[in-house]
């Protein structure tokens, strides 16, 4: 097979089932999100690079896929959609003062190490509300994925819940160390415990700083461990931090159906969030199937500052945990015909359409055809 012939890594085909399904749910999801008081938008799929760059640590350009245009300006496809919704609130509700609330459904592109189930593109549909500072807008945007999720058919999940001021304010203890500092921040949002516990151990910092990174492994789960992170040496940072937690867990525990556990150090992928975070996990997928978080700081970079969270759910990972109950129901009519018969079976479809029926015609030179 020549190259011309073969799949691009990192990318798939959705042949006409997989269509189906993947239509199914976004139809749910979308009628749920317009409920919710939810707009569509639709981003551009590239945008200059500087946007995403203007989001990101250095080193973040590296992961998005670039081209030059005819003007020599460098163009990104979009590695996520909450950058450009940043931007496009920037440009076009620079006067608008009450919260904003959208939603989208789109393909991003995301240039990383290729292994099972870690596509370069890949389906997201997401939410970002807009405008408002208080924690009651991280309940919302739970309690918004959460209802979704059920909505579809998936029953069986966690959403695990961290705090990025939390892990800010243990790095801050190790501001005379940029480099141990930005190890030891990679290890933490790999979760490469054994690597953490090698730079720790190794290190200059003090005895009462390395115990509580050495605990971080342990502080996984429900709203007890918040209690006992809370015993340790803290900043007041990281003390606020688990504040909000505590708080969030307090107004969230009345619903039965949310089932919270907490990690205070979890990490994102994207570099723009400023609180409260969280990622959401089926027993049945061996990825997230979404998160999202807050990101207060984002639209300051398009001169447009506003807080702001949200979240996006990844549509390949959910597919997969659906698979074995979503069945594929297309069942059309064909009709053939000869073609002497072409407008008589033409008119014929047509009203079998109108039934609400799927007609398909088919050429035949079976003289025992219907029509």
């Amino acid at each position: 097979m020549t190259k011309y012939f073969r799949r691009p890594a990192g990318v798939k085909d959705y042949l006409p089932p997989e269509v189906r399904k993947k239509r199914r749910i976004e139809n749910i999801m979308g009628d749920i999100l317009g409920k919710w008081g939810y707009e569509e938008v639709i981003a551009p799929s590239f945008e200059y690079l500087d946007t995403f760059v203007a989001s990101g640590k250095p080193g973040f350009a590296e992961k998005v896929f670039k081209f030059f245009d005819r003007q020599g300006g460098v163009m990104a496809l979009r590695p996520d959609i909450t950058t450009s919704i940043a931007r496009m609130v920037a440009t076009h509700y620079s006067d608008h003062d009450t919260p904003l609330r959208f939603c989208y459904m789109a393909n991003v592109f995301r240039f990383r190490e290729l292994r099972k189930g870690r596509d370069q593109e890949f389906y997201q549909t997401g939410a970002e509300l807009i405008g408002i500072p208080g924690i009651e807008a991280d309940i919302e945007i739970i309690l918004l994925a959460s209802r979704i999720l059920k909505e579809i058919g998936i029953k069986d999940f966690i959403i695990n819940v961290g705090h990025i001021k939390f892990l800010e304010g243990l790095l801050d203890e190790i501001d005379d160390a940029p480099s141990l500092k930005d190890k030891i921040a990679q290890a933490i949002k790999d979760k490469n415990f054994v690597l953490l516990e090698s730079l720790i151990e190794t290190s200059t910092l003090k005895s009462k700083t390395k115990k509580t990174f050495l605990a971080l492994p342990q502080f996984y789960g429900g709203p007890k461990i918040l209690d006992e992170l809370i015993k340790f040496p803290l900043n007041e940072k990281c003390r606020e931090a688990i504040s909000e937690l505590e708080r969030l867990w307090r107004m969230l525990k009345g619903f039965n159906n949310v089932h919270l556990t907490f990690d205070p150090g979890l990490a994102r992928g994207m570099d723009y969030y400023t609180g409260i975070v969280f990622e959401i996990y089926s027993p049945q997928a061996g990825f997230p199937m979404g998160g999202g978080g807050r990101y207060d700081t984002l639209l300051d970079k398009f001169n447009g500052s506003r807080p702001a969270t949200g979240f996006a759910l990844t549509e390949e990972v959910i597919l997969s945990v659906l698979e074995r109950d979503m069945k594929d129901n297309y069942e059309p009519h064909y009709l053939y015909y000869t073609p002497a018969k072409y407008i008589e079976a033409f008119h014929k479809a047509e009203e079998m359409r109108k039934q609400g029926y799927t007609v398909k015609m088919v050429p035949s030179t079976n003289t025992g055809a219907k029509l």
